[in-house]
């Protein structure tokens, strides 16, 4: 099936997303559309599948105009879209969500229950043998997640399956087990659409290239041979600093003797010790021990199935399983002590009774770190004495470099718009110890790079700044790097 879009715009109160945009994908190919954050890439996956109205242009299918009001209309023409962050029902099982969202065929016919629990262990035994279809949502990662939602896809039989950053939150191994599903799919006669920002995969994995820059198509590849990292940072580099603006001093005043710069301040110094827990459906943690210094950027590596969701929600204060061990925070002043298991250890205790003012940004942007439904003002405002501050508002989001209104919706933005905005949010408040959880995750390359630098430029003024990341955060910024694998932790000094 081939599909394009034909001057096609989008535009908002305050911005335009798309901008007479035209291109086009041939069926029984993969085609890789890439992108800064904010080119557009989420926004043209939205109106190909359904998901949102477009201003002006057509939507193509062999040559033919559609249009869709919602996404049921696309799937019955046999487009479905797998989301960036897919949106299931946590408190009910990963095979109770298929159902839920495999309703009809692309072929416009109703799905039998019978007929999607067939289809579902078929494409789970090829695709993601790991999901337990029993599982709630609410205890599986993100890698599960997405399995999940793209089961209920394939289910769908679609002939353009799109896929919006889908290798994410998945390793080296899963990324080759994906694509080489994906290509198989796509020798079948399927047109496969894949929005990712990580240039390698294009390369290596993909069959045509179009690069998004401020809503248009700024270079186009009928073969991805010819697509280089050297024409694709060309294309994609904004003047922009990318992921915030890089100084420090920007948000704690980094030169020493002026208020708020962590260098001046209190000295600190976070240490775990033996971490023991074992969530009833989450991986386990077995005496993890590790320290974060001021001055120092700490890097604990891993995956989501070696514990590190589990570490995240120890380290944040949001683990509800019965958890073993001590955490202890030292200033040049003072030291506090908790047991694990006596659940003192909160955000907000983290955050206000600590004195450290800390900047917690977790793997979970859209429903931990803010709410889809927020306004833009209301995500940033969160902790401003919970009310709208229309100044600080705008201040972030200048510093955020996103374009956005404070009073649309976080809906709106894509997924590193919103990690920016919740950087600028956590670090404006001149933190002495950064919580940073898979903080790159979603970046583009130019993004990725300063958000990295960014954080060891906190580090650098006195911060002890924790990162915990599945994927390649640069060794060379960190003072220490562990390894968890297997719940249990290794490694210490870079």
């Amino acid at each position: 099936m081939d599909i394009a879009l034909a001057h096609v715009s989008k535009r908002y109160l305050h911005k335009t997303v798309l901008d007479d945009l035209s291109v086009s994908f041939r069926g029984g190919m993969i085609h890789a559309l890439l992108g800064e954050n904010g080119a557009g890439k989420s926004t043209t996956a939205a109106i190909l599948s359904g998901a949102l109205q477009y201003d002006s242009g057509e939507i193509l299918i062999g040559g033919n105009a559609v249009h869709f009001e919602n996404q049921r209309d696309a799937v019955k023409a046999g487009i479905v879209c797998v989301r960036q962050r897919p949106l299931l029902a946590d408190s009910i099982s990963v095979m109770e969500n298929i159902l839920l969202g495999t309703e009809y065929s692309s072929a416009g016919r109703k799905l039998t229950r019978r007929n999607v629990l067939h289809e579902a262990e078929k494409y789970r035994q090829k695709w993601a043998p790991q999901l337990d279809f029993r599982a709630r949502v609410v205890h599986i990662g993100g890698d599960e997640r997405f399995y999940a939602s793209l089961i209920a896809a394939l289910i769908c039989g679609p002939g353009v399956l799109i896929l919006d950053e889908p290798s994410a939150l998945l390793d080296w191994e899963q990324r080759r087990a994906l694509y080489a599903n994906i290509r198989e799919l796509a020798e079948g006669g399927m047109n496969i659409i894949v929005i990712t920002h990580i240039m390698q995969e294009a390369e290596l994995y993909t069959d045509t290239v179009t690069v998004l820059r401020k809503g248009k198509a700024a270079e186009q590849y009928e073969h991805s041979r010819a697509f280089t990292a050297e024409m694709c940072a060309e294309a994609c580099i904004s003047s922009s600093a990318g992921a915030v603006r890089t100084s420090a001093g920007e948000y704690a005043d980094g030169e020493c003797g002026k208020t708020g710069c962590a260098s001046c301040r209190e000295k600190c110094t976070v240490t775990f010790t033996d971490i023991t827990v074992r969530p009833k459906k989450r991986p386990a943690l077995f005496g993890v021990s590790f320290r974060a210094e001021c001055g120092a950027l700490t890097l604990i590596k891993g995956l989501r199935e070696s514990g590190l969701g589990t570490l995240e929600n120890v380290v944040t204060g949001m683990e509800s399983a019965r958890t073993e061990g001590l955490a202890a925070i030292e200033t040049s002043s003072s030291r506090c002590e908790l047991t694990l298991k006596s659940k003192k250890l909160t955000p907000h205790f983290l955050r206000y009774k600590t004195g450290l003012h800390t900047a917690i940004i977790p793997s979970d942007r859209t429903f931990r770190a803010s709410h889809p439904n927020l306004s833009i003002g209301q995500l940033l405002c969160a902790m401003h004495d919970g009310m709208v501050n229309r100044d600080y508002t705008d201040r972030l989001i200048r510093k955020a470099d996103v374009a956005i209104q404070g009073d649309e919706k976080a809906s709106d933005l894509s997924g590193g718009m919103l990690q920016r905005l919740i950087l600028a949010r956590e670090l404006d408040t001149a933190p002495l110890y950064i919580i940073a959880c898979e903080p790159l995750q979603g970046l583009d390359a130019q993004s990725a790079c300063s958000t990295a630098k960014l954080l060891a430029s906190f580090a650098s003024k006195g911060c002890a700044v924790l990162v915990l990341s599945s994927s390649d955060f640069p060794e060379e910024l960190c003072g220490s790097v562990y390894t968890l694998e297997g719940g249990k932790i290794t490694g210490g000094n870079a």
